[in-house]
Formats: structure tokens, C-alpha cells, sequence
């Protein structure tokens, strides 16, 4: 396929890019800005531009959108709703509206954990009520019904992955994980503040990557929604446990804190893409940990 990939120099789309051409689909990678990173034959261009996007879509015959771009996460653009909406939601509607005026085959769009907001000790299925406690989260909701509505009014193949925190090279916010690998690397300790009962679910850029191939490729989708995630809850204290393979010179302390995102959600349940799509994560927590230690020193990683 020919496949429109926004975001293209963001966490996700510097992962999804590489794995979708392995795959033979020809990307046309775009962004915002390149952020600083090497994106060959990356196309600069901004949301609020749906034209320079129609003339991409028709010059290369698009058969697919992956929309990757976004304000990524509750922490950006705090303070900033208004941003978050015209950047999360508007796109949204105007790619969608693009890919329905063009007959393309699929969209796949990233959505979010966020969604859900703080569950508790409930497990997490793809019927859980949405109860978003922050405007992105409240985005991505929007974004996951617009995607329904042009499905079922239009006939529009739309497909949303609610995706975990994800951890890997590209990640430019906050992360305990990079703290961890780039003090360690430099013979530095680290203090972490956390709950130390908070559950975390990390999933490594990889096997999201892998997950958005699979829903762009898929024949049927039995879904329009999908969790991804490592399956694999961790405490911060398990985390560190895990950590400690691939990172044994780590020298970590945890102290009082809150996390950013403080939901509490205990079980995230990831069966129905496996079922319905074949994919799998492959990447437990020492495994991606490695890898992105490995990108880092490769200097194939964000600042």
C-alpha cells in the first residue's frame, strides 16, 4: 500500500516507518518538523495545511493513512486545551474527511491508554467505560468517535489502538526508563519518586509498531478498537528488578513521589488484537530496555 504516515519523526512514527517498508508498503513520512532527527525524504508539513496533505495524497496515491501525530500525552500542552483540541481532535476530522473523499483502505489511528482514566483495580477490556481525567485523554475519546461515526456513515475502514505508555529511542518527554539507562551509562545514581504500588504498563515503541502494521494489514477488523500493551504490569520496585538485566551497573533509589499520569489502572488486558489481529508483544521489560540502552549508544536516540 501506499501508506500516509504523520508523525513520522515523533516516538511512534520513527518506529513505524522502517517496520511498515520491511513490510514492501511505500511510506510517505510526515511531520511537523524533523525535531532534530535524520527522516529521509521527511515532508514538512503542519496540520493546519489539509491542502499541502491533499496534494501528497494525490501525487502518491495514498491508500492508507497511519496518524501517529498528535500532542502526545497529558503532559504536553498542559495549560493549553485549546491547543490540544485544534492539534488532536480537528486533524483528526480533517484526515478522515481526506480519506474519505479519496476511497482509501484503512486508517489507523494511535490512540491512548488515557482514555480510560483512573480505573482502579478493575481489569481493562476494550468495553471498559471511557472516563478520561484530562482534556488529551478527553481528545483521544473524540477522536476514537469521529473515527466510528465516518465507519459507519461513510463505510470508512477506521481503526483505533489504545495504546500503553510507550518507552524506545525517539521518546522526547519525561521517562524513568531513559533517566535509568543514561545515569547508568555515566556511572550516575538515580532517585525516582513514585508510590511504590503504582502499576505502570510500559510497552516498548517496537511492538507498537508492529501492532499498527497489523491493524493497517489486517483483511477484516472484528474491532474498531484495540488495547496495545506488554501485558506485562510492573510497580516501580519490579520495574527496577527488571531493569537491573539489562542495566547491571544501575544504581536506583526510589523516593516519594506521584507519577504524571496518576490513573490508577491495575490490569490492562491485550487478548483481543492477538485473537483478531495474530500480533503479540515481543519485547518484555529487560528486553526493551536493552534495546533502547543499544539505541542510545548508538546515538540513534532523541537528546
Amino acid at each position: 500500500m501506499n501508506v500516509l504516515l504523520t508523525g513520522a519523526a515523533g516516538l511512534i512514527g520513527m518506529a513505524v516507518r522502517p517496520i511498515l517498508q520491511g513490510r514492501g508498503h511505500q511510506v510517505i513520512a510526515t511531520d511537523v518538523t524533523s525535531f532534530g532527527h535524520d527522516v529521509p525524504s521527511l515532508t514538512t508539513v503542519s496540520f493546519d495545511d489539509i491542502a499541502g496533505f491533499e496534494r501528497l495524497v494525490e501525487q502518491h496515491r495514498i491508500d492508507a493513512i497511519v496518524h501517529c501525530g498528535a500532542i502526545s500525552g497529558p503532559m504536553m500542552a498542559k495549560g493549553e486545551p485549546l491547543k490540544l483540541v485544534a492539534v488532536n481532535i480537528d486533524s483528526t476530522a480533517a484526515l478522515l474527511d481526506l480519506a474519505r473523499r479519496h476511497g482509501m483502505r484503512r486508517f489507523v489511528f494511535c490512540s491512548s491508554i488515557s482514555v480510560y482514566g483512573d480505573v482502579g483495580a478493575a481489569t481493562i477490556t476494550e468495553e471498559t467505560p471511557l472516563r478520561p481525567t484530562s482534556v488529551y485523554g478527553a481528545s483521544k475519546v473524540a477522536c476514537e468517535q469521529l473515527i466510528q461515526g465516518f465507519a459507519v456513515e461513510y463505510g470508512l475502514q477506521g481503526v483505533s489502538l489504545r495504546i500503553a505508555r510507550v518507552y524506545g529511542p525517539y521518546r522526547r518527554a519525561n521517562c524513568h526508563l531513559k533517566t535509568l539507562i543514561e545515569n547508568t551509562e555515566a556511572g550516575r545514581p538515580v532517585a525516582i519518586p513514585c508510590d511504590p504500588d503504582f502499576v505502570y504498563h510500559y510497552v516498548y515503541v517496537d511492538d507498537v509498531a508492529e501492532a499498527i502494521a497489523a491493524a493497517l494489514e489486517a483483511a477484516r477488523l472484528p474491532q474498531r478498537i484495540y488495547n496495545v500493551g506488554s501485558g506485562e504490569p510492573l510497580t516501580m520496585p519490579a520495574l527496577l528488578d527488571e531493569a537491573l538485566h539489562a542495566l547491571p551497573r544501575m544504581r536506583a533509589s526510589l523516593v516519594p513521589g506521584v507519577d504524571d499520569v496518576p490513573d490508577v489502572q491495575t490490569r490492562f488486558d491485550v487478548s483481543a488484537i492477538g485473537r483478531d489481529l495474530a500480533w503479540s508483544p515481543r519485547f518484555r521489560m529487560n528486553a526493551g530496555i536493552a534495546a533502547y540502552r543499544s539505541s542510545i549508544l548508538a546515538g540513534q536516540a532523541a537528546p
